[in-house]
């Protein structure tokens, strides 16, 4: 796809003289009244039908968000109630690496079901995915969209893959970008936290909006810059200790750097890794969008859009810990340890020293994403309709700049003395040390190529009126690669693991939406779509809405859908990972079967496991239900309640069990070398029974499903003397989470507690409340965001319940005139810390509370 920015781009020119002359067509048959342009929602394709209250849909306006001090779309999207839960993730808090998200990558997840079941547009449109994954989740960083460039985002609740096609399972957030702007604005920020570490931040940004008779021309620039903060520059209260050892003819001994801090009765070192981790990267960003309409006769409009986005920055964290082996007699054993060595007499052949490195890991990335629209839309007769083709692409590449050691150097540099393992690594010079490193750059790509077009008008009258419809269909290419180095993907980069990705798809689809008013107060929608693809097939989708006006201030709604998730690229294209595996062993343990002579001597057996892509994965399906109602009570008060529920199967996940199984249930599935194999799963069994090697994927074999209710109140009153004010207060509770990962694990009940290995929280209830003022020229808003208590997590010790967490932030803005405005705003107004949790080694859920603190935050407008 390397000319598809200029098949974009020469499909915007050839637009333009054919948009001409089917205008001069139209010219001979249009009548000289004047039309109402029709105009879409988010959650429906329909245009010029009042869609006001038929779906669950909130709408964010820059202004909102500014005002309540967030710095970026991943701020935002982490506090919104519907998102507050698993799947949800950016670079606070978490770790990068082997462990966590991609660096400098940010994702959202609604109703905790992935970030893969949440689709996310640009414009209505989608957009290229992260060519890495978040696990096996695929996701879009909305860390390349930049908050100053947005005019909107629009936040669906309800399934939509009727409309959009897959990903759509949990809901659409589609960011509406600047457009039709008129005049010049220049805008400045800086702010920092209220405590003494500079964990400043820096924003730039220009709009400039150019304006002709005909044409629009809007483009905006930014520039954003922010600097780290760690674990060590706040009171995080750690959990665990790792520790690090000498073992010397079977005793283990602690080593002398450490003094009196250690474990085990004195023979361990305590290590605090944690502290070493970061709470927020740095960054520094910089990004331009453009948006430009030419508006021909007849009402025509040529459309064209673009998007850059360069992204660097560093994730962090701790040194990598490893075991090596030293020879007694070697010159970098120090004298004490020496000493205990020759206490039996004899010079051990070799000591074991498990220890850490002496420099923190650091990865440095460089993202860079682009965007490119052309397309155009017009009238004819009745009908409206419109077509566009559209390029994305996002390049990644992480980079090793410091701590992760290559083994097979290590192992070297070991033996020939030139590398001295013991006082954590200190003792080496900076040359011996750069000497071990390994770059291990990764690079990943992720492109998608789109044609679209639709057509929409009345189809013909009932008594209650007119069925409106629309019809469409889109096409799309999309390619993914993810490349690491070759040493990572070989397990030969010490602290760090990968695995590569290579796949390709094409996809086309038609759809039909339909608005059939049965009374004057009661319509039904109706929706459905054909999705195909070239590497699993077909799949239909319907969705079926109710909304019965009973009066005109209240809407009643329902709806019910079908949706699907197509196997992402990286789960069907994934490459070679490996790890290790074990079985217990003996009667009545399900893999017994498995276990031979030495699975009976020790009671388990521990093996290689080899985890690869799966090309025969089928697409996740879901139910989704919502009924609710929208109630403007009075000119001023607004009331909004629904229920919903998803149910969601065949979730893609990988699962060695089903594997296992499979070699008990099937003899063909069992070799006795990995050569046999072939590409198939299968296990590995040595000639004593014992299983050695295990080959797995990714299989179609989990199920989740969760209900609740959002709800939301908007109350405004109008003073004479006093301004305006504003009140409102929105929030979701969550009645059930249940997930189980395959058809022989037990049901879980994740709801309200921190679960599994990454201490993922699902909160029950999450609200926002607050006010905004306005009078004359001077505006103010007070804001609280709540999560309610949860469990504490699997490894928790000393703690069975992490407290509520309440916040608030505040801002105040003054315009001095209508060219000059300046806002100043408060993030965690109180500066209240996070909830204390025992299970998360450092001491907080990091995945829905942090530690930042209170953030301050001055903006400078100047338009002209």
């Amino acid at each position: 796809m390397r000319s598809s920015v200029l098949l974009c781009a020469a499909f915007g020119v050839a637009l333009s003289p054919v948009a001409s002359a089917v205008s001069n067509e139209l010219n001979d048959t249009q009548t000289e009244v004047n039309k109402v342009e029709r105009v879409s929602v988010t959650g429906s394709r329909l245009k010029g039908v009042d869609m006001e209250g038929a779906n669950p849909l909130q709408s964010f306006t820059h202004d909102d968000i500014t005002k309540k001090g967030y710095g970026s779309v991943s701020e935002f999207l982490r506090d919104l109630p519907q998102a507050s839960s698993a799947g949800t993730f950016s670079e606070t808090g978490g770790v990068a690496g082997a462990d966590g998200a991609p660096a400098g990558s940010s994702g959202v997840s609604l109703r905790g079901l992935g970030s893969s079941s949440t689709l996310v547009l640009i414009n209505g449109r989608r957009v290229a995915v992260d060519s890495f994954s978040n696990g096996s989740d695929s996701f879009v960083n909305v860390n390349a969209i930049p908050l100053s460039a947005i005019e909107r985002i629009d936040v669906l609740t309800d399934g939509a893959s009727s409309i959009y096609g897959s990903d759509a399972i949990a809901g659409v957030i589609n960011f509406i970008l600047r457009k039709d702007f008129v005049g010049h604005e220049f805008s400045a920020q800086y702010g920092d936290d209220t405590s003494s570490h500079d964990a400043s931040r820096t924003n730039l940004t220009y709009a400039g909006g150019f304006e002709t008779t005909n044409s629009n021309t809007t483009v905006v620039v930014d520039y954003a810059t922010r600097n780290a903060i760690f674990n060590s520059d706040r009171a995080v209260n750690v959990t665990y200790e790792s520790s690090t050892r000498v073992s010397i003819d079977g005793n283990d001994y602690a080593e002398s750097w450490c003094g009196d801090d250690t474990q085990q009765d004195g023979s361990r070192c305590n290590y605090d890794y944690v502290i070493q981790r970061a709470i927020q990267p740095d960054y520094e960003n910089i990004g331009t969008t453009l948006n430009h309409l030419y508006r021909l006769d007849n009402g025509m409009t040529l459309f064209a859009e673009a998007m850059y986005q360069k992204n660097t920055g560093s994730s962090y964290e701790a040194p990598a810990g490893y075991t090596t082996y030293i020879d007694g007699n070697s010159t970098n054993v120090p004298q004490y340890l020496r000493d205990i060595d020759l206490l039996d007499g004899t010079v051990s052949d070799s000591i074991t020293v498990r220890t850490r490195f002496p420099e923190r890991r650091i990865q440095q990335y460089d993202t860079q994403s682009y965007r490119v629209l052309s397309g155009l839309r017009g009238e004819w007769d009745d009908w409206s309709w419109e077509t566009a083709l559209s390029y994305g692409k996002s390049i990644n590449e992480i980079s090793n700049t410091s701590g992760y050691m290559n083994g097979d150097l290590l192992d070297a540099a070991i033996a020939n003395g030139s590398f001295n393992p013991f006082n954590l690594g200190l003792d080496n010079t900076q040359q011996q040390i750069a000497a071990l490193r390994d770059p291990g750059v990764r690079k990943g790509e992720s492109e998608v190529l789109s044609v679209d077009f639709n057509f929409s008008g009345d189809l013909f009258e009932l008594p209650a009126g007119v069925i409106s419809s629309v019809f469409g269909g889109e096409f799309r290419k999309e390619d993914i690669s993810d490349t690491p180095s070759l040493n990572a993907v070989n397990n030969n980069i010490i602290g760090l693991g990968a695995s590569d990705a290579a796949a390709d798809r094409t996809q086309y689809a038609a759809y039909g939406e339909f608005n059939f008013p049965i009374f004057d107060s009661l319509d039904v929608i109706a929706a459905l779509r054909y999705d195909h693809y070239s590497d699993f097939g077909g799949d239909i989708n319907p969705k079926v809405s109710l909304r019965y006006n009973p009066f005109d201030d209240l809407v009643l709604r329902a709806s019910w859908s079908t949706g699907f998730r197509a196997p992402s690229l990286s789960q069907l294209g994934a490459g070679t990972s490996l790890g290790s595996q074990y079985i217990n062993c003996g009667a009545g343990e399900p893999y017994n079967a498995l276990c031979g002579v030495a699975g009976a001597d020790y009671g388990e057996l521990e093996f290689d496991q080899e985890t690869i892509g799966n090309k025969n994965l089928q697409a996740e399906k879901s139910q989704a239900m919502n009924v609710g109602l929208s109630w403007n009570t009075t000119d001023d008060l607004q009331f909004t309640l629904d229920y919903w529920r998803y149910e969601h199967d065949d979730i893609v996940d990988i699962d060695a069990n089903t594997t296992l199984d499979s070699c008990i249930k099937n003899p063909a599935n069992v070799v006795s070398n990995i050569g046999d194999l072939g590409d198939n799963f299968g296990c590995v069994v040595d000639a004593q029974g014992d299983i050695s090697f295990l080959r797995t994927g990714y299989f179609n074999v989990g199920n989740q499903s969760t209900d609740g209710i959002d709800y939301k109140i908007n109350y405004r009153l109008q003073t004479s003397n006093m301004g305006d004010f504003s009140f409102y207060f929105t929030g979701t509770e969550t009645f059930s989470f249940e997930r189980q990962v395959s058809p022989t694990t037990p049901v879980e009940d994740l709801l309200g507690k921190l679960s599994g290995a990454s201490e993922i929280a699902r909160p029950e209830s999450v609200l926002d409340f607050g006010a905004d003022w306005q009078l004359d020229d001077w505006n103010a808003s007070v804001s609280s965001h709540y999560i309610s208590s949860l469990g504490d997590g699997d490894f928790k010790f000393d703690n069975e319940t992490v407290d509520d967490w309440l916040t608030f932030s505040a801002s105040l803005g003054y315009d001095f005139s209508p060219q000059h405005a300046l806002l100043f705003s408060v993030r965690n107004l109180t500066d209240e810390q996070p909830p204390y949790a025992s299970s998360p080694t450092n001491g907080y859920a990091s995945s829905i509370h942090d530690w930042l603190g209170r953030r301050w935050n001055v903006r400078y407008t100047f338009k002209f």
